[in-house]
């Protein structure tokens, strides 16, 4: 079976899944609401926040960490979490069971749960940054870190498919990927180098790396490596668990 040939079916079987469930077409549309509202809000509480002195700077000093968390990082956390989902729907319909006794491999389905998980997730960092339309960096750079933090796709995803056994255990691990991502905020309000300790949560470095490049410090791309090199090794562990969920 042609690669492309499998990815085409794959394609058509998900567009199906996902367009017969509103929680996940509700995941795609919270994604673009979210930048949309960003959009408004954050200049007109800016606005608000100037003219009451509620707090001791503007606002937009934190526009950084608030496009780390809600674009960078839970954007395409929750691209993933679509695909996860829908590897748990196969569970339930133990369609992952069938597909161990057809000519596609494993490795095969794994890789297209990657890739398309990955691509839409970059997409959507870059366009939601876009819609929002503060704290953008150049667009290269927006381009690399997109493709940095769109690795959370793929780890989001074969969490919730090594982890969870279905989709009520699937929801409740929803939970534990927004507690994770609060790591984001409350490392941009933790001085260096207690800063670096959150690096142990691998999505970090590329909200560090995307910070770097707003203050123009050189390092942003080592940062952003790391973030790389660390979510690959996670994305690698979590296959393998998966694999081994899948033949159980």
């Amino acid at each position: 079976m042609r690669l492309t040939t499998s990815f085409r079916r794959l394609a058509a079987h998900d567009t199906r899944l996902i367009g017969r469930d509103s929680f996940l077409i509700y995941l795609f549309v919270y994604i673009t609401l979210i930048a949309v509202v960003l959009r408004y809000l954050l200049p007109y509480l800016n606005t608000r926040i100037a003219e009451t002195g509620l707090l001791p700077h503007p606002l937009s000093d934190w526009y950084p960490m608030l496009v780390a968390y809600f674009l960078i990082f839970l954007g395409a956390a929750l691209v993933g979490m679509v695909f996860g989902f829908v590897l748990l729907e196969e569970k339930d319909d133990n369609t992952l069971k069938a597909l161990l006794v057809t000519p596609l491999p494993l490795r095969r389905y794994v890789a297209y749960r990657v890739t398309v998980s990955m691509a839409l997730a970059f997409v959507e960092v870059i366009v939601s940054v876009w819609i929002t339309n503060v704290a953008v960096p150049p667009l290269w750079q927006l381009a690399i870190i997109a493709a940095g933090a769109a690795l959370s796709a793929p780890i989001t995803a074969l969490y919730f498919a090594a982890l969870a056994e279905n989709k009520v255990q699937g929801l409740a691990l929803t939970k534990f990927t927004g507690i994770a991502g609060f790591l984001i905020p409350l490392a941009w309000f933790t001085p260096e180098p207690l800063q670096f300790l959150f690096g142990l949560f691998p999505p970090y470095w590329i909200s560090k790396a995307y910070w770097l490049s707003l203050a123009g410090n050189p390092y942003w791309l080592a940062a952003w490596s790391l973030g790389v090199l660390l979510q690959t090794a996670l994305i690698v562990l979590l296959t393998r668990r998966f694999h081994q969920a899948a033949y159980r």
